[in-house]
């Protein structure tokens, strides 16, 4: 079972949104073997809204995918909301992510068979929760979709589509919303109009966003960025911008350090 850390109120989210502790993780074997992660340490906040940058390969979508349990790290210990993944069955993992992870992908993952608000209701069923669809109305409407509800995927733009699958991750109350490139496919205006969801998400309704980006720009919508090289952790930015961010990316790995 997964391991719960002491809390004041059990059914509270706990202080530390996201921890990892030496987490290092390794694909293929031998001569052939790529470390992608190598002992990284890093602890997150609750409510707060951290992109995490670096050059390809720098292990940032596999630090992504093993904070959110789509993946297991080789060593070292993965906690969210104060609980440990590291230690759970497949079962528990999977009924874990869908009560309290949220996921925002590049590339939308909508069921195009479904309307916009059976997509977004999706994970509720899934986990066989109670659907509140007069809740999924409010989520759809308060991110501009409130009349495209029985609108399917390929009757949307780029722009609402990647609004449809925040609504679905909002949708569960998740306490950690992990974005992989959630803009990555939209032109410039619906690039904004989605960072500034993610950002609502975060400062309205204290959720905590972990963001995977290669763009400075989106990054400067974020609390903080956390910087990746060669699978180590090379840095962290506090009130980031377009250009500090830029300056740092043209520089990573000058210093990388073991933890942050």
């Amino acid at each position: 079972m997964f391991r719960t850390a002491r809390r004041t109120h059990d059914k509270g989210p706990a202080a530390e949104a996201l921890r990892l502790v030496k987490v290092s993780k390794t694909y293929g074997h031998d001569d052939s073997a790529v470390t992608a992660l190598d002992g990284v340490t890093l602890s997150l906040e609750r409510g707060t809204f951290t992109a995490v940058m670096g050059p390809s390969g720098s292990g940032k979508s596999t630090l992504l995918q093993c904070a959110a349990g789509l993946d297991r790290p080789d060593s070292g210990i993965v906690m969210v909301d104060g609980a440990e993944l590291t230690g759970g069955s497949e079962a528990e993992l999977t009924r874990f992510r869908r009560g309290r992870i949220g996921f925002v992908f590049q590339q939308y993952n909508l069921l195009d068979t479904l309307t916009v608000a059976q997509n977004t209701v999706l994970p509720l069923k899934l986990a066989g929760r109670r659907v509140d669809r007069e809740r999924a109305r409010e989520v759809l409407t308060a991110v501009g979709l409130g009349d495209r509800l029985g609108h399917r995927p390929d009757q949307l733009s780029g722009g609402q589509r990647q609004r449809v699958a925040i609504a679905r991750a909002l949708v569960t109350e998740p306490r950690v919303i992990f974005a992989d490139e959630p803009t990555g496919a939209l032109d410039t205006r619906s690039a904004r109009d989605v960072l500034l969801l993610l950002r609502e998400a975060v400062r309205v309704h204290g959720r905590t966003v972990v963001m995977v980006t290669h763009d400075p720009v989106a990054a400067s919508y974020a609390d903080s960025v956390v910087f990746l090289a060669d699978g180590r952790l090379a840095g962290r930015m506090h009130a980031p911008t377009v250009d500090a961010v830029a300056e740092r990316l043209a520089h990573l790995g000058d210093d990388v350090t073991v933890g942050v």
